[in-house]
C-alpha cells in the first residue's frame, strides 16, 4: 500500500497538486501542531530532513528501508527485502 502524508499544505493546494499529477493513492492531510511534531520526530534520516521521504514497512511492521527523494531502483530493492 502506498500512503501519502502531507503536514505542510492547506487542503486546496494539496488537492490541486494531487489532481494535476494524477495521484490516486490515499493521502492524509493534517497540518496541526501535533501532526507537525510527529512528522519532525519520524522524518529525520541521518540528520537530514527533506521531502519526499519514503518508508518500506514489512508485514510485521518493521521499517526495512527509508530514503529521501527519488533513487532509481531503490523502491524495488526495498520491496524485495521486505518480501513483497
Amino acid at each position: 500500500m502506498i500512503l501519502g502524508v502531507n503536514n505542510a499544505d492547506d487542503k486546496k493546494i494539496a488537492g490541486e497538486f494531487l489532481k494535476e499529477n494524477g495521484i490516486t493513492y490515499p493521502n492524509l492531510l493534517d497540518n496541526s501542531l501535533a501532526a507537525i511534531a510527529a512528522m519532525e520526530h519520524y522524518e529525520t534520516l541521518k540528520g537530514m530532513t527533506a521531502v519526499p521521504v519514503s518508508y518500506v514497512i514489512d508485514r510485521q511492521g518493521k521499517v526495512v528501508d527509508a530514503w529521501y527523494g527519488f533513487e532509481p531502483g531503490r523502491a524495488e530493492k526495498a520491496l524485495k527485502k521486505a518480501g513483497l
